[in-house]
């Protein structure tokens, strides 16, 4: 556990000094626009896989809702998720080649991100090819349905509970949107647990999960009073200036990504306020 006793300084100006002089930048970059290339296609093959769920229709509609609140701009975001759902519905039409093309484009952008994760970790060896198909299986196939069944769980306790206080409006605002906090706190946190090929403790994939979750909140607000105050892309792209805020925003949200990465594989090295940490 985090207490006031953690070198705090000391562990920022690690994580910092390691994301700089490693070319995280770059590696966020690169990230991001393999992610523009892979997005709708692991969207397509997601939902195909989800559409065997029961409850299909009303976890689709609570996922786009948190993930839209959480891990995309508040400019914009409807837009966007509208425009990836039209495009991976079209996508899931093609035919038996194009379906293959689509999964081995997916396969891509997770062999990119465990790449990168690995390399968080410092890690040089890789999984046997059929521990990595079986683990991106599980990601790509259970790990949504995991997400919404909670997601579905806790909105409809948090739906029920709402109205019996006569509360304002502003604490159900909050409730909702600590909700989505919570879904992009699990998903970060599970990601930096499974994907890299090393043990990463539990307790350290949650807090860097948690990291990740409200650095996307500060980035949301960062980008909102950006554009609001900044309209650059708006006035030089016009109606076109989605995609490169979309692009923009993707490469933030990586390095938001990896700096949680580094935050979990740094914590270990800085549990104990003993002479186990190396300084930074």
């Amino acid at each position: 556990m985090l207490t006031s006793h953690f070198p705090w300084r000391r562990f920022v100006v690690r994580v910092w000094r390691r994301f700089v002089e490693e070319n995280f930048d770059q590696i966020s970059a690169s990230l991001a626009f393999t992610t523009l290339l892979s997005l709708v296609p692991l969207v397509a093959v997601v939902l195909s896989i989800v559409a065997l769920v029961p409850f299909f229709p009303s976890m689709v509609e609570q996922l786009e809702l948190s993930l839209a609140r959480s891990l995309l701009p508040e400019r914009g975001a409807e837009m966007i998720i509208a425009y990836i759902l039209e495009f991976s519905q079209k996508a899931a039409e093609v035919t038996v080649i194009g379906s293959l093309v689509l999964v081995v484009t997916v396969l891509m952008l997770l062999l990119t991100i465990e790449r990168a994760f690995n390399h968080v970790w410092l890690v040089r060896e890789t999984r046997p090819w059929w521990r990595r198909l079986r683990l991106f299986a599980a990601l790509v196939a259970l790990w949504p349905v995991v997400i919404g069944s909670v997601l579905l769980a806790t909105s409809y306790a948090v739906t029920t509970s709402l109205g019996v206080l006569d509360e304002p409006p502003w604490v159900r605002q909050i409730l909702f949107k600590a909700l989505g906090l919570v879904v992009a706190s699990l998903f970060l946190g599970g990601l930096y647990h499974a994907l890299p090929n090393t043990r990463v403790a539990t307790r350290d994939a949650a807090w860097a999960g948690l990291f990740a979750a409200l650095g996307f909140l500060l980035l949301q607000k960062g980008f909102e009073l950006y554009l609001s105050n900044f309209p650059t892309y708006t006035a030089v792209y016009g109606t076109f200036a989605t995609l490169p805020m979309f692009l923009l925003w993707l490469y933030l949200s990586w390095a938001v990504v990896l700096l949680g990465a580094l935050v979990a594989a740094t914590l270990p090295e800085f549990r104990d306020t003993g002479n186990r940490h190396s300084p930074p």
